[in-house]
């Protein structure tokens, strides 16, 4: 899996089911229309505050699911969770889906 490409296919083809240019969403997001372009063509990978922007902006489950994923492995990797069994692997994101679950929990608390 290659993250870059992964997230600049996600991005292009969000913006195309949306039908917006990438000058429209690099305006919304206060951004550079260089900076979006270097993301959508896989140049750089966005800030974590930006890819919340865009799942926001865009609202399209299926480009949430596909940065959810590529985040994941993204995160993945970094951990070095590639040397881990597959039990452990399967404990190690049972807990990060507990947690996340009671983080959504008590941001929609919050909100209240």
């Amino acid at each position: 899996m290659n993250i870059l490409h992964d997230f600049s296919t996600a991005l292009l083809q969000a913006r195309q089911r949306k039908g917006v240019t990438q000058e429209q969403i690099a305006w919304s997001l206060n951004i550079s229309h260089a900076t979006y372009n270097a993301w959508e063509c896989g140049h750089r990978l966005c800030p974590y505050k930006h890819i919340i922007a865009l799942i926001n902006y865009f609202d399209d489950e299926q480009f949430t699911r596909r940065i959810l994923r590529i985040l994941l492995t993204l995160q993945h990797n970094m951990a070095g969770l590639n040397r881990m069994s597959e039990a452990e692997l399967t404990t190690y994101y049972m807990k990060l889906i507990a947690l996340l679950t009671d983080e959504c929990a008590e941001w929609l608390k919050s909100i209240k």
